[in-house]
């Protein structure tokens, strides 16, 4: 048996420490010559960037001779000079991924297998003899079109100097938190047999910095879904986040300036109290430290949703303790910020004689934001309003969430559809009687169907028949195009679905209703796996998230996270907790057994799937995509703006929080939103000025 390898590195290496941890023997070193001066003839000699990216790897051109001399067999990474190897100044990869370029890791990483090392740094190289290459490729777990001509080599065999030579960190997959787990565990394993072949396979032992909660087969504590809400809860408060004064100057200076996302080290952050806002989330995007950069948006419906999870997650409904023992609404100051102090119900939306009056702008910062009207996020930030109102028992939003209401009813058109986005200038050069008497027909749930749910609460409320008509007029015109009629097939437009048809039941339970909303909810989870996972499917159809065709079609633009039907990923950011919520509400409104089984079932693999880490600002969240069969966070990572690892503020992983709560009360967002109620006085007063009677007609269909 060959003697063992010496790996030159800082103790703390993520590949010597797994090494060392599968019970494998070995010398560490810091030195280079040293490293090789101590290794026996014909061993295996690992030189790893431990000061990587900033430094590139020093091995003096007589230690190369002298590695030769004894047969060593050498890795270096992430090396200043290597000869025989061209090598380019350094890169940050951004859609690049590595691909198995060779069969040398046998079946376990067949040619064409897909890793990712994140934003690596890389030094471009070209080799005749490369083992792993970097390149920007469709596919879900494999290149489909093939290894591009641009592709660098990132993992090469140098034969003349017996060395492998990578040109990035390879060694750091836990720090820089590499997927998915086991490809690399495999990676690395089959390349300490390349330079050891002689000795049996090493075992690797490491644990992700974020991992899954709960494996798949692992048994659930009663507590399991309370546990997950109060872990999520806390996430929201040790994320950093939420704003505090100096970081949303900070926020307000960098936009401006183009800036989207900013890394985490450039803001002030810290536990804000709600009253500065949220920021969006984390970017998909990991340094090499680990850490994900911050998406600086002030958006609407991400605080909102924030404030949301907030007030739901909190049993006692008590306010929240400041360090200094003062208490702090900060979901109620989360509100505050949207209608009152943040200007995104200011200006022309804040002026009654202005046909934008009561809506509330996508977010501030930039006048992208400010200018979109989308009446989604409206829809997703007022049914969370309504939620926290209900906890919070005050009715000081109540007004402005009807306005709100009233604001996106004026501009929905007679058959019931809005559009998915109604910008400033259009909006005033048109006036709101423009959308209110138009026959627009927008047969998309991801834009329209939260809007329908909000019209039916608004309608409970108030009596004001306008309300049900419209949401019915496009909740039927949806059904009738149900299932192949509608702009996205697939498996995201059916969960946004569930919610307004649930409610339809609560206003008029009628068969048709609860037929539409059973064929909707056993169409939507006939996929459902024996652990839950709501798989994505793509089943065509036109609009804003489309499949790459090419390789160069990968990145630039939204895109689901699957390549084909059948890649086993859900999707915790569109679709999941919207799912649940929906069958949740679903149950709750018809008894419905069957139903309940699908949202039991659900919750429970959501439950499982929370993150888990050491570092509080990765623990008890969900990052967008989740592979189901590797039960590790992986999937096809192409989308413009929200990739597989991204942490979005709102949306589907706030959804989540509030369908576990939910459950864990035995109870529903529509008794919540019930008792949010305005008053005869508010309702009148609000109708009268924002839809005159003489504009009201009726739906036609």
């Amino acid at each position: 048996m060959t003697n063992p390898p010496v790996f030159c590195c800082a103790p703390w290496n993520n590949l010597y420490r797994a090494y060392r941890a599968g019970g494998n023997r070995a010398t560490r070193l810091d030195d280079v010559v040293a490293a090789v001066e101590a290794a026996a003839p014909g061993s295996a000699v690992l030189i790893l960037a431990d000061s990587y990216p900033e430094l590139r790897t020093e091995v003096p051109p007589e230690t190369v001779a002298s590695a030769a001399a004894k047969n060593l067999r050498l890795y270096v990474e992430y090396p200043r000079a290597v000869p025989g190897l061209e090598l380019g100044p350094p890169q940050r990869a951004q859609w690049e991924r590595l691909v198995v370029a060779d069969t040398a890791f046998g079946p376990a990483l067949p040619e064409g297998a897909l890793l990712t090392a994140h934003a690596c740094v890389f030094l471009p190289a070209r080799s005749r003899h490369t083992l792993l290459a970097l390149a920007r490729v469709a596919g879900y777990d494999r290149a489909i079109f093939g290894i591009p001509e641009s592709a660098q080599a990132v993992l090469s065999a140098v034969p003349e100097l017996g060395a492998l030579i990578a040109t990035t960190k390879l060694s750091g997959f836990r720090t820089g938190r590499y997927a998915p787990t086991a490809a690399w565990t495999a990676l690395w394993t089959g390349i300490l047999q390349l330079l050891m072949p002689d000795r049996p396979a090493p075992t690797l032992s490491w644990t992700p910095v974020v991992r899954p909660t709960v494996d798949r087969r692992g048994t659930l504590d009663p507590a399991a879904e309370a546990n997950a809400v109060s872990r999520a809860r806390q996430w929201h408060l040790d994320s950093g986040m939420l704003l505090t004064p100096a970081a949303e100057d900070e926020v307000r200076v960098l936009m401006p300036g183009g800036s989207e996302t900013a890394p985490r080290r450039v803001l002030p952050l810290g536990p804000g109290d709600g009253s500065h806002g949220a920021l969006e989330g984390f970017t998909s995007s990991i340094d090499a430290d680990g850490t994900q950069q911050c998406r600086l948006a002030l958006r609407a419906d991400c605080s909102a949703e924030t404030a949301m999870v907030l007030a739901v997650s909190q049993p006692d409904l008590q306010p929240d303790s400041q360090p200094d023992g003062a208490p702090v609404d900060i979901a109620g100051n989360l509100l505050d910020y949207i209608f009152t102090n943040s200007g995104m119900c200011g200006g022309d939306r804040g002026r009654p004689d202005h046909p934008a009056y009561g809506l509330i702008a996508w977010g501030i910062g930039l006048p992208a934001w400010e200018v979109a009207n989308y009446g989604d996020d409206n829809a997703r930030a007022l049914l969370a309003c309504l939620l926290v109102g209900a906890r919070n028992g005050s009715g000081r939003w109540t007004e402005p969430i009807l306005r709100a209401v009233l604001a996106n009813l004026r501009t929905t058109g007679r058959r019931g559809f809005r559009g998915d986005r109604i910008d400033m200038p259009e909006l005033t050069r048109n006036g709101w009687r423009h959308y209110f008497d138009g026959d627009v027909v927008n047969v998309a749930p991801h834009f329209e169907a939260y809007l329908w749910a909000c019209y039916l609460w608004a309608f409970q409320v108030t009596g004001y028949e306008p309300f049900r008509e419209r949401a019915t007029a496009g909740i039927s015109a949806t059904m009738a195009a149900f299932p192949d009629g509608w702009r996205r097939n697939d498996v995201t437009e059916r969960s946004r679905m569930l919610l307004p048809l649930a409610w339809l039941v609560r206003v008029a339970d009628t068969p048709e209703h609860r037929d539409w909303l059973t064929a909707v909810a056993e169409d939507l989870m006939r996929d459902q796996q024996d652990s839950g996972a709501l798989p994505e499917r793509e089943l065509g159809g036109v609009g804003l998230f489309r499949v790459p065709h090419t390789n160069e079609e990968y990145g630039v633009t939204e895109s689901p996270l699957i390549q084909t039907t059948g890649d086993p990923a859900t999707d915790q950011l569109y679709t999941t907790g919207f799912a649940l919520i929906g069958l949740h509400e679903a149950a709750m409104a018809t008894g419905d057994p069957r139903l309940r089984g699908y949202a039991d079932q659900l919750a429970d693999y959501l439950v499982r799937i929370q993150t888990r880490s050491d570092d509080p600002t990765l623990d008890g969240t969900w990052l967008r995509a989740f592979d189901y069969e590797r039960w590790d966070y992986w999937s096809s990572s192409g989308d413009l703006g929200w990739g597989a690892w991204c942490v979005e503020l709102g949306w589907g992983q706030a959804w989540i929080v509030a369908g576990l709560a939910l459950r864990q009360a035995d109870s529903t967002l529509w008794d919540e939103a019930a008792r949010v109620v305005p008053t005869t006085e508010q309702a009148a007063r609000l109708v009268g000025a924002m839809i005159p009677a003489a504009t009201v007609s009726t739906p036609q269909n």
